[in-house]
């Protein structure tokens, strides 16, 4: 999330630890707020991020390579993927940057409206993530729990109603920060938490919480709540697999049994191997964004912990580089793709797209 400041504590005075800070001129006569490092620490700082804004950039385009090249993982599942890496990506593109810039050399080096709309477009993408997760979540839930009806449930066009939602609703979301980080209505007070030149708006405790807080919580209660559901049906359904297998052996059911059974084995292990990646990437998303709905409370009454925020900010950046990692780890058919798109035999041999991925 972008840099701000609570209006609840700093409307009347720059007490926080920025808005004490000393104003230098720098950087093309910019008027702006002293840096924190040192020439070679800001160095090193931006060779940290600049890595880490790389890889986000570079494993989403490979979910989206995959996606695209593969028709095996041209599925409704993964087109909610394919759209998540998309969030992810614009997140590694043009939010990782800007915010790079500002939190090593405190400077706006850009045009002022930009400083404005870069604030909305930080939130927006990261509340897509989450409600992204939450629709994977819902389509795991049918796929496990709902077997029989999944293509009844999930069909093109509940896909693309949850596609529309995720990017739609978190735009929705988002917008009270156009109207909060206003120049026009903030003007006088923003000039109290920093310098003429740098990139800071007030945000009031009430728009953070509705456009943070209340949609990662909620997000992630409802998603948890079925993804308890999901493994506990899945467990039960690797059960009677695992007795139906053994009868099928026992009673010597033949070549036609034996098909059966591995079908349903196969079909099976895709749908848990799904659900275990889902598991990873749920788990991801909370660890990498709670530290930062913590601090950021925190953050409301109290600016001393600024640095704290900024790194709990940049944690949860970095979960947009997270889940590509995930799906090669727990997901055969993806690891396959990557390998190819890495190696080029994707363009080197076409045809190999449309193989068999076990």
């Amino acid at each position: 999330m972008a840099e701000n400041s609570s209006s609840s504590s700093s409307s009347n005075s720059g007490s926080g630890a920025e808005g004490s800070s000393e104003c230098v001129v720098s950087y093309y006569g910019l008027n702006c707020t002293q840096m924190d490092f040192s020439k070679s620490e800001s160095a090193l700082i931006v060779g940290i991020m600049s890595f880490f804004i790389t890889v986000t950039i570079i494993s989403n385009l490979l979910i989206i390579s995959a996606v695209v090249f593969f028709r095996q993982l041209q599925t409704r599942a993964n087109a909610l993927a394919l759209s998540l890496a998309v969030s992810d990506l614009l997140v590694g593109v043009v939010i990782m940057p800007l915010a790079m810039v500002k939190s090593v050399y405190k400077c706006w080096f850009y045009a002022r409206w930009l400083c404005n709309v870069q604030f909305f477009w930080d939130y927006w993408f990261t509340t897509a993530s989450v409600l992204h997760l939450s629709c994977i979540a819902y389509d795991r839930y049918v796929a496990i729990c709902d077997p029989l009806r999944y293509a009844q449930r999930v069909t093109r066009r509940t896909l693309t109603f949850m596609l529309l939602f995720c990017w739609i609703a978190s735009a929705l979301l988002s917008t009270p920060i156009l109207l909060s980080m206003s120049p026009t209505l903030s003007k006088g007070r923003i000039e109290t938490v920093g310098c003429p030149d740098d990139c800071r708006f007030l945000i009031s405790v009430g728009i953070l919480f509705t456009i943070g807080m209340w949609p990662y919580f909620t997000s992630v209660l409802l998603i948890m709540l079925m993804y308890g559901r999901i493994y506990r049906v899945a467990r039960g359904q690797a059960r009677k697999i695992a007795a139906m297998d053994r009868t099928s052996s026992g009673l010597g059911g033949g070549e036609e049994a034996g098909r059966v059974a591995a079908s349903r084995w196969a079909s099976m292990r895709r749908e848990h191997s799904a659900t275990k990646t889902l598991g990873a990437i749920i788990a991801a998303f909370i660890i990498s964004w709670l530290p930062f709905y913590i601090i950021a409370v925190i953050f409301t009454m109290d600016e001393s912990v600024l640095l704290a925020y900024k790194v709990a900010v940049w944690i949860g950046y970095m979960n947009s580089a997270i889940n590509p990692i995930l799906y090669a780890t727990f997901n055969k058919q993806f690891r396959h793709a990557f390998k190819e798109i890495l190696t080029l035999n994707v363009f080197l041999s076409p045809a190999d797209r449309n193989k068999e991925m076990q």
